[in-house]
């Protein structure tokens, strides 16, 4: 039995309901902390109890009332999980608030040190999908089985910021690439996780253009299925504290994917087959080490806010 302290997981049902990475918070991100987790779920019409010891999940700053209300009451280890700041334009006053502060979208100016009023700013990837994943490496098909070569579901048409989306599937058509690629009508409203999961699970290579922000879920699914990922470059692919250029196969711009793809068009040529699967290979072990490194990460963050909870009391 764990007899450490626990950490309460506060959210509001509304959030919970839609969030779509919420088993990845709470069972991977989470996993490794060293001592049990309380998931307090509070409705959208009741009181939010005030409490110490407690990650406070707010999409955007709609809880940041309540963060400063705690602090002013005097409560104690108050962590913040702040999403959906997909473009770095929120408010972020009310971090001074939280004694730490976790944050999906990586954007330099948002990743704040420790000092001496707080642990910092630390940023965390958003995590695939519940349902898309966990995906068991045990029961995951190599390349040679993987018959979809590159796989994409997602809206191409009819929002902002999409140009790059849509850069991207002119290159697939130009270039006659063989690749599954679906447009939706809506967020949501393609195919559902467990059939994407599928879809995934038979790709060799996942596109993963940008959204509102360079970093998207599908990244993370593509990585849970063994996917490799195609994707821009950016400043959040090569920053020390997000992604640090890891092992995709990674563009300049959407027009160089044609040639990107042709050393792996000859889809059944050994060679061709034997060449993917070390880099998925690679891409896999990246992906586990990533996972570990976050939660050792978040492990460390909490046991300090515990340990000088503890202190002040």
């Amino acid at each position: 039995m764990n007899s450490r302290q626990p950490l309460t997981l506060l959210w509001l049902r509304p959030t919970l309901e839609s969030v779509l990475e919420g088993y990845f918070i709470k069972e991977v991100l989470l996993a490794e902390i060293g001592r049990p987790i309380r998931t307090v779920v509070i409705e959208a019409s009741a009181s939010i109890p005030f409490l110490n010891d407690v990650l406070v999940v707010s999409l955007g700053a709609n809880l940041a009332g309540y963060l400063q209300e705690a602090r002013a009451k005097g409560f104690r280890n108050i962590g913040l999980l702040h999403m959906a700041d997909e473009l770095g334009d929120h408010d972020r006053s009310f971090y001074a608030h939280a004694d730490y502060v976790l944050r999906n979208y990586w954007f330099k100016d948002a990743i704040v040190p420790p000092n001496p009023q707080s642990l910092g700013v630390l940023w965390i990837p958003n995590g695939y999908r519940t349902g898309v994943g966990p995906i068991s490496t045990q029961t995951m098909l190599s390349t040679v089985d993987r018959k979809i070569m590159g796989f994409f579901s997602g809206v191409l048409q009819g929002r902002s910021r999409l140009e790059e989306r849509q850069q991207m599937a002119q290159a697939v058509t130009s270039a006659k690439l063989p690749f599954l690629v679906g447009g939706t009508p809506g967020f949501g409203q393609g195919l559902g996780p467990v059939a994407y999961a599928a879809y995934l699970c038979m790709s060799r290579f996942a596109l993963v253009p940008g959204g509102n922000s360079p970093e998207t879920i599908r990244l993370y699914d593509a990585l849970e299925a063994g996917a490799i990922p195609i994707m821009l470059r950016s400043a959040f692919v090569g920053a020390p504290d997000a992604l640090n250029n890891p092992p995709f196969l990674l563009l300049d711009s959407w027009s160089e994917l044609p040639a990107a793809y042709a050393p792996f068009a000859d889809a059944n040529s050994p060679q061709v087959i034997s060449t993917i699967e070390a880099k998925r290979q690679d891409v896999m072990a990246w992906w586990q080490s990533f996972k570990a490194s976050h939660q050792q990460r978040l492990k460390e963050l909490i046991d300090r806010s515990f340990a000088r909870a503890s202190e002040a009391r």
